[in-house]
This record gives C-alpha cells, structure tokens and sequence, in this order.
C-alpha cells in the first residue's frame, strides 16, 4: 500500500468570532438565570410581605432569603423551607401550582418543615390551575361513577401495601374521621402515642376511633335479630364495636378492598361468624332490606352528580335497602360553598389526581337536601371538622416520623403526595374550607314523615355525647 494513500486529518480550526460568541451565549444564559432568579424573590417578597408565618426560600442560584412574619404557628414547626429549580420559579410566576407541585412528587423542588401553612399560602399566592388543567378535569367529571369506576377508584386509594398504613390507628386502622375527647388540644404530643383503644387514658387515635365506631353503634341500636348494612366500610372496625355493644344483631360490610377483606377477616376472628358478613364488592349488589344502614366516610367515593352516580343517587340505593323507621348514619366530609366549581381550585384538583382518583364533595345543604327529598329525616347534625383536623394531623405527624418506613413500602412519590394531602386538608379543617358532618337520620315514609318516637338519638346523651364540646383554639 502506497503511503500516498494515506491523507493527514484535519485540524480541527476555532475562530475567535465563533468563541465569542459561545462565550457571550453563556454569559446571556447566566444573565438570563439570575434575571429570572431576581423577578422570582421580588414577587415572592411582595406576595408573602404579610404573610404571618416564616417562609424560606433557596433558589438555584445559590441565593436563600425569608418572607412573611414571625408568628407563632398552632403546629408548633418552625418555618416552611422551600428549595426551587428554575422550572418551579416560572411555575410560581405563572401562578401555576399544579405543575410546581408535580415537581415536588417528581423530587426537582423540596417542601421541608411546616408543611401545614400550605392552604394559607394558597390565599395569598392565588396559585391556580391552568385554562387546559381546568379542562380536564371537568371533561374527567363527565364520566360518572359506576361500579366498575368505584371499585378501581377505592383499589388505588386503599389497596396499598399494609405496611405502608402504619400512620392509622393501630387497632381499627380506620381511613376517616375520629371522635376525640378533646379536639381542641390539637397538638398535645402525648396523645400521638399509640394506644389499645377503649381503655386508653390519654386522647389517643385508637381511643377516639372505637369512640367514633361506638357513637353510630349505639345510635343505630339493634335489637336482637335485627340487621344492619354498613356500605363501604373498610376495616371493619364499625362491624366489631357493633357486635360488642349490640349482641344479637346481624351486621353485612361491603368494600371494594382486597386487602380490607382478607386483612378484615383476620380481625374479626374473635367474633361469632353467624353474627357479620364482609363482602369484596360493590353494596348495590346486595339488594336485601335491612333494619339500619351505616355509612362513614364512604360517601367522598359517590362521584359528581350523573344520570347514575352522585350524591342523590347513592341515597335513593341507601333508602332502597333501609326499612322505613330504620335508622341511618351518614358521616362525610364536605365542602364549604364557595360558588365555583370543586376542581377548578388546586388543593383538590392535586387530591384527586394523585391521591382519591373518583372523590367528589357536596356542601352540607346539598347532603340535607338530597336526604329529605329522598325518604330521611335527618334527626341531628354533628360538625366533626374539629376532629378530623386532629385526626388527619396525627396521620400525618405518625407518617412523617417514620417516613423511611413508608417510602420503603409504597414509595417516594406517594409518600410526597400524602405529604401535601393530609398536611394541606388539616390546614384546610381548620380555616373552615372542608368540613366533617355527621348526620343522624331516620327513613320515613314520604307521604307520612313522622319519625320514632324511641329515637335513640334522644337517649345516648348520658352515655356518650352527642353534643361535642366547643373548640377554643387561639389562632395566631
């Protein structure tokens, strides 16, 4: 082969306008960072300048400063601490919450510290959703509930791994609202001990939800031989406190969990087999009629009003399988009315993206209504809001403690977003934008509504008020 074959490479030539201009590129993209930086810290400055409680920020280029005030917090944590990327600082300044809170699931901004003033940084930062985010989720809302809908709705919300449900009481391991003895000490660390239940001599999460199990047990009150429905009811922790308070009557539960009904089986293994049923599936397949009817907690899973699904709806199926003079308990969280559309506000648009796929609430006025156009009297109404506030933030306190435990078991991404929800709805009981209500009813015949007279809502006052004690809590 003849060395003429070969040709020498070429050295590769730079000119000195072409580096320039790389340089001046980059210069300009620094510009352009802390420019945005700057434009991000002066709106946050000016937004949060009245904002009572202390929050820190550090922005990508280093820079960290403080807004807001020193007040002191009913949590009792010190400040909020948020770390921003540049992507989540355009986010703030489009007021675009829903993306900056995807950021912080997928790990590029970090929310540390007092996660609980985040509905009140809603109210003066205005973030909302976007036109195309509005969208959606009122195009998701034409799809109504339907069996299939609600059962795979009720698997993605409860059918996580068990070990991740260490945060729920460790008796009943109930998802909804406890009935504490005192609401209103919020924050006493004492009462985040685990308890047995019952006995319990602090105000503990297991004390206060045998008493909530035991509240609807003995408003209901069979007698011996009568029967009762408990639609959508979890762990059974209503069917043991029944069958313990009420020996002779028959209860039947029905939940769309799997692993509620195998876990169920195993703490219902004390109690006579003749005495309860526990169903996997949806309770409008079982079309018997029963002498009472509970229900907590489930009725957020009903769906928006449809042609099918809906508040209406799920009470017209409850009064189908109810005798008239039975007893009913409808306990759910609500909303405050507001006169715009659930979802086109953040807090439960992000809920029900990431962590209730089928949730939908309904004001305290449309309940009633919907019950008494219906066939129920509703006897007495019981504002738990107080009490769900401390139940969620025990939740959230017991979660965070043993946040490797969680993340281990179901995960980094689901650990931040139950981070933002329980931690976002106890700010939100207490600024009164969710509600809790309990509401005690009675079927009724339409045309002839007169109730019992044995009503047991006039007798259990003695033993367990129904009345709860006033909350005098001290906002900062």
């Amino acid at each position: 082969m003849s060395l003429d074959t070969f040709r020498p490479m070429k050295t590769p030539t730079y000119s000195m306008r072409g580096m320039a201009r790389s340089l001046a590129a980059l210069a300009a993209g620094r510009t352009s960072s802390d420019a945005l930086a700057a434009k991000v810290r002066g709106f946050l400055l000016a937004t949060l300048a009245t904002f009572p409680w202390r929050v820190t920020f550090q922005d990508w280029t280093g820079a960290r400063y403080d807004t807001g005030g020193d007040a002191a917090h009913w949590s009792g944590h010190d400040a909020l601490e948020v770390r921003l990327n540049e992507g989540a600082g355009r986010d703030l300044l489009a007021l675009d919450g829903m993306r900056f809170l995807e950021r912080f699931l997928d790990q590029e901004v970090e929310l540390t510290g007092n996660l609980y003033l985040l509905p009140e940084l809603r109210n003066y930062v205005k973030l909302t959703l976007t036109p195309w985010q509005i969208l959606q989720n009122r195009l998701r809302n034409l799809v109504f509930e339907n069996p299939s809908r609600a059962r795979a709705s009720v698997k993605s919300h409860y059918d996580i791994s068990e070990e991740a449900l260490f945060y729920l009481d460790r008796v009943y391991r109930s998802y909804s609202c406890a009935m504490f003895e005192e609401p209103d000490l919020l924050t006493r660390r004492t009462d985040l001990e685990v308890g047995r239940g019952e006995s319990d001599a602090h105000d503990s999460l297991e004390k206060a939800q045998w008493r909530k199990f035991a509240h609807a047990a003995d408003y209901l009150a069979p007698g011996p031989g009568e029967t009762v429905l408990d639609v959508g009811c979890g762990y059974p922790g209503f069917l043991m406190v029944l069958m313990d308070r009420h020996p002779g009557a028959t209860i039947v539960g029905w939940t769309h969990s799997a692993n509620q009904v195998r876990e169920g089986k195993e703490m219902l293994g004390r109690h006579d087999a003749s005495r309860y049923e526990l169903h996997e599936g949806d309770y409008r397949e079982d079309t018997r009629r029963y002498d009472h009817v509970h229900s907590t907690g489930m009725i957020s899973h009903v769906g928006p009003p449809g042609p099918a699904s809906g508040l209406r709806n799920y009470v017209r199926e409850v009064r189908r399988r109810i005798r008239t003079g039975g007893r009913y308990v409808h306990h759910a969280l609500m909303i405050a009315h507001t006169g715009s559309r659930l979802f086109d506000s953040i807090g439960p648009a992000f809920n029900r993206r990431f962590v209730w796929p089928g949730f939908y609430w309904y004001t305290l006025g449309q309940h009633v209504t919907a019950l008494e156009e219906n066939g129920f009297q509703v006897m007495r109404v019981i504002d738990l809001t107080p009490h769900y506030a401390k139940t969620t933030w025990m939740w959230h306190e017991r979660m965070c403690a043993d946040r490797d435990r969680f993340v281990r078991h179901a995960g980094e991404s689901t650990y931040r977003a139950w981070q933002i929800f329980l931690a976002g709805i106890t700010g939100s009981f207490l600024i009164r934008q969710t509600h809790c209500y309990r509401l005690l009813c009675q079927a009724v015949d339409t045309e002839r509504p007169a109730v019992d007279r044995s009503d047991p809502a006039r007798g259990i006052s003695a033993q367990m008020p129904i009345e709860m004690p006033p909350v005098r809590r001290t906002r900062a």
